[in-house]
């Protein structure tokens, strides 16, 4: 069986690992920069968040997905369902927490509700559950008040009893982790939601915690009738106001409909017609713009079980045999690895895998490994500033006085030249980072007016007899589509910009350098390619570094943006006006939340954002300056006035010379292999 992408993800961390010790075998890492490495690797969570209402075959799906094997019972209902995490346990066994008595009293008093005609869906949902969970508890007897507020450890083998339909600790349990020995649940952690309009607040909450840290949510909707009411409150409620930018979307069973005769793309295109419907009448662009390049995925969770599961355990259960010649009769197939193709599930987890890729592996596996091969690079960068002097002294040491005079104006001369690009290199960054300032700001700025323009519109409509919390969700919703996604896209679409931008501005500086070096004493055994190549590489400027982050990472080596931008968007949340409204007249309201409004709005100062870009822009020059002027010419220079002052000792100083490059050449040999070595295991 192929590897599955979870073993992939440990495969690639192992791999990382041994990277990271290889190059502090070499000495390019210290002690404690390779322990930080490795435990932000080791600790680092990979979370799947999976949403979706019961009877989609989400068990079925995660039995697929993650275990290869039936190992969850079938779901219990949506009410009473608790969540669910899967990960990583030496053995198998699972721990449950039971509701408090605080949040049992609240079932019980709402339980006690009538239910009226005139009630709106979601106080409908929350007593009926309530009700529900109450009838539920009577099997506990008079073990129910004991148990409250606890947590407890049990045997894999009783899990049906938290979360089954029928389990005897179900209406209590409020949250299951389900520890299991596979060594590819390390470090990650797939995380079943229960249903939506949760009657327990706190669970809830935990909940949207979750999915707010998930790195790709999947929403799995039944085939039979894709993104109805509930699917579409599941969508509209848990992602929107979750702040989620990263969503998936498996139809599943699509065998039902597809023996009734409609293609895959048919029952792909109608979820994704729904889905737009829905949000033009919602008047939520925000849906749209989340999927707008996510493809809606059919797929059989079953199908994908049985091709994993040896014949003999299908043939020996009768519901998987049955499913089994279905399946065979409505695709015309006849063997696991066709049933495994036809279920899509490898359409589903690929499309999971680029998630994971994009999102995590750029700051998990790529920035290590960047950082790792820039400092292998500036090593090499120094081993040949170091062969260039030993070369440049043995040169001065061998060359008649006459000559040294000569050599000293030609290397004066470059110097010179060398300091004048680089003038010209600070004036071209500055009107290169002007110009990114200007245009980032403006960008910037034009994302925060579409975005109030959106919420001033929501207040707009808002009716008079709709409630606060309504108002106050959909203007956070606002608010947090604006920092997940639009803020994100815009910067990253910045330093996209920026990046290419400021390498074209250095690669014409150090073509302009290398010829000028060119002009040195011709009898210096110096290549002028491998130190400017040598010296270029120190500047990395790939896809997968961010002159300007989003996120505030202490390990990081941005400029400043995602401080700035953290501290005015954690201001711009709803405490205050969420409690004062509620005592204010409607159009008091509207007014308050017009002025919070434009408080965010004009408070907000791009410039702020990204005024840490010309930390940037003095860095590079400083560190021109260090390779080539500090680092190259003056200590060319400063030999040349040492041998002229000194001619008693040539000969002695010529053969520490010649024996130190003999050295500094095994020494660069090494390097060489070392970052060979290092570029093979990538």
């Amino acid at each position: 069986m192929a590897q599955n992408i979870f073993e992939e993800l440990q495969a690639k961390k192992l791999k990382v690992k041994e990277l990271i010790n290889k190059a502090a075998e070499f000495g390019w890492i210290k002690a404690d920069e390779q322990a930080d490495y490795i435990s932000k690797l080791e600790n680092d969570v990979l979370t799947i968040g999976v949403i979706g209402q019961m009877k989609a075959g989400k068990s079925t799906f995660l039995n697929s997905f993650v275990f290869e094997d039936e190992v969850l019972p079938a779901a219990t209902t949506p009410m009473t369902a608790a969540l669910s995490v899967i990960t990583y346990g030496p053995e198998k066994k699972l721990e449950a927490e039971f509701y408090t008595p605080n949040e049992w009293e609240e079932q019980l008093m709402m339980a006690k509700m009538p239910i009226e005609e005139n009630d709106d869906e979601l106080k409908k949902s929350k007593v009926k559950a309530a009700k529900e969970l109450v009838e539920k508890s009577d099997r506990l007897g008079g073990q129910l008040n004991s148990m409250l507020g606890r947590k407890t450890t049990d045997v894999f083998e009783n899990l049906e009893q938290y979360v089954g339909a029928d389990g005897k600790y179900v209406s209590i349990t409020k949250a299951v982790t389900i520890y299991y020995p596979k060594e590819y649940l390390k470090g990650v952690n797939i995380v079943d939601t229960p249903g939506f309009n949760d009657p327990i607040v706190s669970r809830e909450e935990r909940t949207k915690d979750f999915l707010k840290k998930a790195d790709v949510v999947l929403l799995m909707l039944y085939a039979g009738r894709p993104f109805d009411a509930t699917d579409r409150s599941i969508l509209f409620k848990n992602v929107g106001e979750c702040g989620i930018g990263k969503v998936l979307i498996g139809i599943n069973k699509y065998d039902i409909p597809y023996e009734n005769g409609e293609t895959e793309d048919e029952i792909r295109n109608y979820v994704r017609n729904e889905i737009a419907k829905a949000s033009r009448e919602m008047g939520d662009e925000q849906l749209n713009e989340i999927l707008r390049d996510t493809a809606p995925i059919p797929l059989s969770a079953e199908m994908a079980l049985i091709s994993t599961l040896g014949m003999s355990r299908v043939n020996a259960n009768e519901n998987l045999a049955h499913a089994w010649h279905r399946a065979c009769d409505i695709f015309e197939i006849s063997s696991q690895a066709e049933m495994r193709a036809k279920s899509h599930i490898d359409d589903l987890i690929g499309a999971v895998r680029q998630v994971i890729e994009r999102e995590k592996e750029t700051i998990l596996f790529k920035k290590p490994l960047n950082s790792i091969l820039a400092k292998g690079n500036s090593l090499m960068a120094k081993a040949e500033e170091e062969i260039n002097q030993t070369n440049a002294t043995i040169a001065m040491l061998e060359a008649p006085d006459d000559e040294l005079e000569e050599m000293e104006n030609k290397v004066s001369r470059v110097t010179r030249r060398v300091n004048k690009k680089i003038d010209g290199l600070e004036i071209d960054l500055d009107n290169t980072f002007q110009e990114i300032v200007n245009n980032g700001e403006q960008q910037l700025e034009d994302a925060v007016d579409s975005a109030c323009r959106k919420m001033n519109g929501i207040v707009d409509s808002w009716g008079r007899w709709s409630s606060v919390d309504k108002l106050t969700g959909d203007l956070d919703r606002e608010v947090q589509f604006l920092v997940t996604r639009t803020l994100k896209r815009v910067t990253t679409d910045i330093n996209r910009n920026a990046k290419h931008k400021i390498k074209s501005t250095l690669d014409e500086f150090f073509a302009d350098a290398e010829e000028i070096l060119m002009r040195l004493p011709s009898n210096y055994d110096f290549d002028q390619r491998s130190f400017v190549k040598g010296v270029s590489q120190c500047f990395n400027f790939d896809t997968d570094n961010s002159l300007f982050s989003f996120t505030d990472d202490d390990e990081s080596e941005d400029y400043g943006f995602g401080d700035v931008l953290y501290d005015f968007l954690n201001g711009a949340s709803w405490g205050v006006l969420g409690k004062a409204v509620n005592f204010l007249s409607h159009g008091d309201n509207v007014n308050s939340a017009k002025q919070w409004i434009t408080d965010l709005q004009t408070k907000f100062d791009a410039s702020d954002c990204l005024e840490g870009i010309t930390s940037a822009k003095d860095r590079i020059i400083q560190e021109v300056k260090e390779k080539f002027i500090e680092g190259l010419l003056n200590p060319f220079q400063e030999k040349l006035d040492s041998i002229k002052q000194e001619t008693a000792n040539k000969e002695q100083k010529l053969n520490e010379a010649k024996k130190q490059q003999e050295t500094l050449a095994t020494k660069k040999a090494e390097l060489e292999k070392q970052v060979a070595a290092i570029q093979a295991m990538r």
